[in-house]
């Protein structure tokens, strides 16, 4: 059963932890990390981490979970000054010990039919379709970017591009499709296009956690797609890189702006000034915060208003269901592009003496040729559908056990 500590025991827990240099797994960009306790005060706890500064978004919270002395405890805490090596948290208000395992997954029963949609209105949009997904809700608050003002919104581009470049531009996909390579590996992946320096070529790597950057090898591969036999895509690639430097590029960044599962344009940014430093990871995050700045600010504005609306209801083939969650499998090209990890969506559950409401989180993603699985944790349900749900598919009374596990809490109480 998992038990709500009190503050004292809190501050014991955390402490020991600290003591102990206890392993810590945090949650954070759709994967598993491990940080540790340095520091434990009255109002923050601060950790050692190897995350990448990216990935810390300061505002967001954040889920915690580690074992000390045979217990297993959990807790939600606000990031709330991000750095490269060690982060503070605001001191969680609820921290829970003694946690249950999660709900057994079973087939599903035969009367059981399931369905979801995506948050929001999805879009038929006449743009190149984008591996990318960008979902219609309003970005996190930007201090450098309003959508509200597209004036200004466009104005602060300029600044901020003129600031480190010497060219700079939107270029938008309605009235041309992608038409260099870059552009229509930029446009299909929903990457950026990033030349820190023509000299040194494409990056070998994608520093980030999630992949954000086309690397040499994503070119190369490009190419070999294309028809081109190996040691041709090699030429090729050598060949990109070549032009750029005799066209006195120093820097280059293309940066797709995404809305849904399109790509609906890029910004571009260049450098041929010399006496201008590299552009540096700080530029790639810096403008794809204003790429989807600008996705949100032209949908506010009216840019899709008259584009015709996809079916917001699809109908899912489980392969397996818990109360906490689902397994689907997907025959759905289009969909299986659109669905992403950590995708919100809402769920309907029929049998037949209910009908089940969830919110729910797409957390795994199995995608192969022409076939798909994802997993939706639930995330919200309300109690009264949850006890069905639990005694539906296990064929028990719901007790007061099942209602303290960590999967019913996180549920009923998110």
């Amino acid at each position: 059963m998992a038990i709500l500590v009190k503050s004292i025991e809190r501050e014991f827990l955390l402490s020991t932890a600290m003591r102990e240099r206890s392993p810590i797994t945090m949650n954070a960009g759709g994967g598993e990390w491990t940080v540790k306790i340095i520091a434990v005060d009255r109002d923050k706890i601060t950790f050692n981490h190897e995350l990448p500064l990216a990935m810390l978004k300061k505002g967001r919270a954040y889920d915690f979970r580690y074992n000390v002395r045979g217990q297993t405890i959990a807790f939600k805490a606000t990031m709330l000054e991000p750095g490269e090596k060690r982060f503070g948290a605001s001191m969680p208000e609820k921290v829970y010990k003694n946690l249950s395992r999660r709900f057994i997954r079973l087939p599903p029963p035969g009367d059981l039919a399931a369905s979801f949609a995506f948050e929001g209105e999805r879009y038929d949009l006449d743009f190149p379709s984008s591996a990318g997904y960008n979902p219609s809700k309003e970005p996190e608050p930007s201090r450098d970017f309003d959508p509200a003002d597209l004036r200004g919104l466009m104005a602060e581009f300029e600044r901020k591009a003129l600031a480190i470049a010497s060219d700079r531009g939107i270029v938008m996909f309605k009235d041309r499709k992608p038409e260099s390579a870059p552009e229509r590996l930029a446009a299909a992946t929903g990457r950026c296009f990033y030349l820190p320096t023509a000299i040194a070529g494409l990056p070998k790597s994608d520093p980030f956690a999630e992949r954000t950057i086309l690397t040499r090898d994503d070119f190369l591969q490009y190419f070999i797609d294309s028809g081109m036999e190996p040691e041709f895509a090699e030429d090729e690639v050598t060949r990109l890189e070549r032009s750029k430097r005799s066209s006195s590029v120093l820097s280059e960044l293309i940066v797709p702006i995404l809305f849904q599962d399109y790509a609906i344009g890029y910004a571009t940014i260049v450098n041929k000034q010399a006496g201008k430093p590299p552009f540096d990871l700080g530029s790639v995050e810096t403008f794809l915060a204003f790429a989807r700045v600008f996705s949100w600010s032209l949908k506010i504005h009216g840019y899709f208003k008259d584009a015709p609306r996809l079916d917001d209801d699809y109908k899912t083939q489980v392969v397996d269901v818990s109360a906490g969650g689902l397994l689907f499998a997907c025959h759905d090209s289009r969909l299986i592009q659109a669905l992403k990890e950590g995708t919100s969506v809402s769920v309907r559950l029929n049998a037949k003496k209910r009908v089940v409401d969830a919110g729910g989180t797409i957390r795994r993603h199995y995608a192969g040729s022409g076939e798909g699985f994802f997993g939706i944790e639930f995330n919200v349900m309300a109690p009264e559908d949850f006890r069905f749900l639990f005694e539906y598919l296990y064929g028990r009374p719901f007790t007061d056990e099942d209602a303290d596990s960590v999967e019913g809490i996180r549920i009923v109480n998110p």
